[in-house]
């Protein structure tokens, strides 16, 4: 099968997410599987060639006729949402006792589903770190 993909002889690991609608540690894992052989590049983005990620397209039964997608993998979800929380360190107590003064009663309602959420998943990061590094 020729595919839009074989235009170029190698394409990035991102790349070739998208076009197997997978995320890209899905192949990072494929590669360490054996199921793609890399040819040089970063080790968190090496190239493989377009044909083999063909082939594997068509194994897997990804049609080309399906536009590429980009999936947003959850190391990437992890790692955006810890960036954006690292800031919550800027804000103070007078600052959150301000922004719940001026609040309506949606928003702090929001806010407090949003928090109790946040602080149950930050919880659970904690617990599975400390499994990591003890």
């Amino acid at each position: 099968m020729s595919t839009t993909i074989e235009r170029f002889a190698f394409v990035d690991s991102v790349h070739a997410a998208e076009f197997l609608h997978v995320t890209q540690e899905a192949v990072l894992d494929m590669i360490a599987d054996g199921r793609l052989r890399t040819f040089g590049g970063k080790p968190s983005n090496p190239f493989l060639r377009s044909a083999d990620v063909a082939a594997l397209a068509e194994e897997l039964g990804v049609s080309e006729e399906e536009p590429p997608r980009r999936t947003k993998s959850p190391t990437a979800r992890v790692q955006t949402r810890l960036t954006a929380d690292a800031r919550w360190a800027d804000i103070g107590e007078a600052d959150l006792r301000e922004w719940a003064t001026r609040a309506d009663d949606a928003r702090r309602s929001g806010a407090r589903a949003a928090a109790q959420v946040a602080g149950q998943r930050l919880e659970l990061l904690i617990r599975i770190l400390d499994e990591h590094d003890g």
